[in-house]
């Protein structure tokens, strides 16, 4: 007995101290707090990658906000994904009111949701934006908790990063419970949102208040243009050899320009083989970055897609043929609908076509192709999208899959493989397989896929059999979703 009772101590001193939430030392700001923070309710219900006629199953998602206008709460975009309805909670209450997502942008990921019952929309009362924080500032962290109860943890910026839209801070803190939305404040303003934490690291990651006033900001003309998109492709100087391939002298420090896509910031200003050297009154150094006056050293892509708007012109200086020159570049939009692999969240239904009990799908980056050899071409597409330049394909099409039929016996095996044509024609978008299947070959309907040496053959007098037949074995209530072909 004596054993065990030692052992339990031992335990229990060895088990980390769960930080404990405390309250709001200061009254008046735990009043604004009261009326000021939100529990969002999200009903979600994604649509089904590999079987898009149906949607996945329902769920629900707990997470955090803030009002940061008259009936206008700010969250982060992850806690709206896919939403199908919205509710909220307040402090010291299990009740939930109606509201609907106003606006969300997932590269920024950031979204607002706004309060559609008139009694709460009067009664909450927003929270200023405060000044940007530098490290190794103090924070607060405050949320609604278990049961809606107020509390504050504590932080401590330690560094910042940029990644091309957001400028994030990670912060050395107390806050033990999931980063979705907690509000860090200093001095009683918004400073941050929580987007993520670690308990076991004592560390959590912050969107920072740049990054919130370029949400807030680009609504003033009542017209979002969201971030600029992506600038020039580039390459790191930190080798010797490639300084003295570029021409680059001792103190001359940046990065090689190695391609300009023509829909990319920087287009028919910058050319090949330009050294960009100063970036929008930044300094660029080897590596690509530069050194802000508040966070350190950031990526330079932030300069571009994080800081300013669509449309500002920014000087550029480069290294070209061994003169430096300042030219000025408009930074512009993301292009939308014209990327052949589309990536992030796409929340709308995917298009698709079953057909000759092959499900037809575009390829995109959240394609769940995995690591099989079977999709390895689909694989090597969506590595290169992001570097590579596409040819003329809107997109990338592919078969996920034979559904199993006494009529495609043998055909188990096409899986994840990317079609090249459809009865002769090539196909560059969806909608080609649906107009190439209005010309059989002969009396076969036959799909060709890039890098197999077998063709999947179906005879045109058992094509409609087998599709009619496809569809009530697999219970399919959608053959084909094709938004340019007016489907509904």
């Amino acid at each position: 007995m004596k054993r065990i009772v030692i052992l339990a101590l031992f335990a229990a001193l060895t088990l980390p101290l769960l930080p404990t939430p405390a309250q709001a030392d200061d009254p008046a700001l735990a009043a604004k707090l009261r009326n000021a923070l939100v529990v969002l309710h999200t009903t979600s219900q994604s649509y089904n990658t590999t079987s898009p006629w149906k949607r996945s199953r329902q769920s629900t998602r707990t997470g955090r906000g803030v009002l940061v206008g008259p009936g206008v709460i700010l969250t982060p975009a992850s806690n709206v994904t896919y939403q199908q309805m919205i509710e909220f909670s307040v402090v010291n209450s299990a009740r939930r009111y109606p509201a609907k997502l106003r606006h969300v942008d997932h590269r920024l990921g950031l979204a607002l949701v706004e309060i559609t019952d008139p009694e709460m929309k009067a009664k909450m009362q927003p929270l200023p934006l405060g000044d940007p924080i530098k490290l190794d500032d103090e924070l607060e962290i405050h949320q609604l908790g278990r049961d809606n109860m107020l509390e504050r943890f504590t932080g401590r910026v330690v560094r910042a990063n940029a990644w091309s839209t957001q400028l994030s801070l990670t912060v050395k803190t107390n806050c033990s419970d999931s980063g979705n939305g907690q509000v860090a404040l200093n001095n009683g303003k918004i400073v941050g949102l929580v987007t993520s934490t670690w308990s076991s690291r004592q560390e959590g990651t912050i969107l920072s208040l740049e990054t919130i006033r370029h949400y807030m900001d680009d609504f003033a003309d009542d017209a979002y243009n969201g971030c600029p998109g992506a600038g020039p492709f580039t390459l790191d100087l930190l080798r010797t050899d490639l300084r003295t391939y570029y021409g680059v002298s001792e103190d001359q420090h940046g990065v090689a320009v190695t391609r300009v896509p023509a829909d990319r910031s920087g287009a028919g200003v910058l050319e090949e083989n330009d050294v960009i050297l100063k970036l929008d009154g930044y300094d660029i150094d080897d590596e690509g970055k530069f050194q802000h006056e508040t966070h350190g050293r950031l990526n330079m892509g932030y300069l571009m897609s994080g800081r300013r708007y669509v449309g500002d012109k920014i000087p550029v200086t480069v290294l070209r043929g061994g003169k430096e020159l300042t030219l000025e570049m408009e930074l512009k939009g993301q292009p939308k609908g014209k990327k052949q692999i589309p990536t992030g969240v796409i929340e709308t239904r995917p298009q698709f076509v079953v057909t000759g009990g092959l499900v037809i799908l575009e390829l995109t980056g959240r394609s769940p192709i995995g690591r099989s050899s079977e999709g390895v071409i689909l694989r090597r597409y969506r590595e290169r999208a992001g570097w590579d330049a596409p040819d003329d394909r809107t997109r990338i099409v592919y078969a996920d899959r034979a559904m199993p039929d006494v009529a495609n016996k043998g055909m188990d095996g096409v899986r994840h493989q990317a079609i090249e044509t459809v009865n002769g024609k090539r196909i560059s978008a969806i909608e080609d397989v649906v107009k190439a299947l209005e010309a059989p070959q002969g009396k076969f309907h036959v799909f060709r896929f890039e890098g197999v040496t077998s063709d999947y053959a179906i005879p045109v007098s058992d094509y409609e059999a087998l599709n009619k037949r496809i569809a009530e074995t697999y219970r399919i209530t959608k053959t084909r979703y094709i938004k340019s072909l007016g489907d509904e």
